[in-house]
């Protein structure tokens, strides 16, 4: 099944208090490109993150956002380290006395480091986060998965056009020798040249030999042929099919080139635009 490198998900998941939201987002790329947005408060949870997310997917810039809060009523989401507090407190309030100052206000306990937040551990977040980031990245498959089904439509679509453009030009080019030996028997005529048979025959050969494009073709078949069936494969196979893209340009270029006629020159344009469109979706495949 052919895959896309654009996708979305998100996923929600709930337990021992709290609700961890995960939004991911894919998009083409050459090599395959994590980023990991709003977890600077918990540094331990990026490394799994990122490792999950490799193990997932081989290609594509992938942004994963988190958001970590509180489940219903279990709670405020942020908790201030009271024993802590206290502690300050009491030696201000000591301080306060002795210097003969104010009473202490939540301000001063502030200035002096006593309103610290509790920090969450990592290891009771993670279980959650873990359900969703892989419900998460499950939903982006899919939708990968829809595209990539369209971008395989589309691709075998130019295949097609390629294919039939070659057909023409196969058949087209025994016709294109038959002219092109018309061609030097009236030129010797209009220059009233007496040409030996043997000779004019060698010519032809020669200008035959030039003409040769079965080799191109071949290969172009050969291609053409590769590219299907990548496409029913179910691995990765945006490289390969952009690989052959270049090859197939290549033949095209030379088969045109050797052809020298209008007819064919004509095919060989439509193949040159089949394989450009070709290859511009193929940037897209994982």
């Amino acid at each position: 099944m052919t895959r896309s490198m654009t996708g979305f998900g998100m996923a929600t998941a709930e337990a021992d208090g709290w609700r961890i939201e995960v939004t991911m987002r894919t998009l083409n790329h050459r090599y395959l490109s994590v980023r990991i947005r709003s977890l600077n408060d918990h540094p331990s949870l990026l490394p799994r993150i990122e490792e999950r997310v490799k193990a997932m997917f081989s290609r594509g810039e992938v942004g994963v956002w988190v958001e970590i809060g509180r489940s219903g009523a279990e709670g405020p989401e942020v908790e201030f380290d009271r024993r802590l507090a206290k502690d300050v407190l009491v030696e201000l309030t000591s301080l306060a006395d002795e210097l003969g100052l104010d009473a202490v206000r939540l301000e001063d306990l502030s200035r002096a480091g006593g309103l610290q937040q509790i920090r969450i551990d990592d290891e009771q977040l993670w279980p959650v986060l873990e359900r969703a980031l892989e419900e998460a990245m499950a939903k982006t498959n899919e939708s990968r998965d829809a595209e990539g089904a369209r971008l395989a439509e589309a691709l075998s679509s130019h295949l097609r056009r390629l294919r039939d453009s070659l057909g023409e030009v196969r058949a087209r080019v025994p016709e294109i020798l038959a002219i092109h030996r018309e061609h030097l028997n009236e030129r010797a005529k209009q220059l009233e040249l007496k040409v030996d048979p043997a000779r004019l025959e060698a010519e032809i050969a020669l200008l035959a030999e030039r003409l040769d494009v079965q080799e191109e073709i071949v290969r172009l078949e050969a291609h053409l042929a590769r590219a299907a069936e990548a496409l029913q494969s179910g691995d990765p196979i945006g490289k390969e099919l952009d690989f052959l893209s270049q090859e197939m340009l290549r033949e095209v270029n030379t088969l045109g080139a050797k052809a020298r006629d209008v007819e064919a020159g004509a095919h060989v344009v439509d193949m040159k635009l089949a394989i450009e469109r070709f290859r511009e979706q193929v940037q897209n495949v994982e």
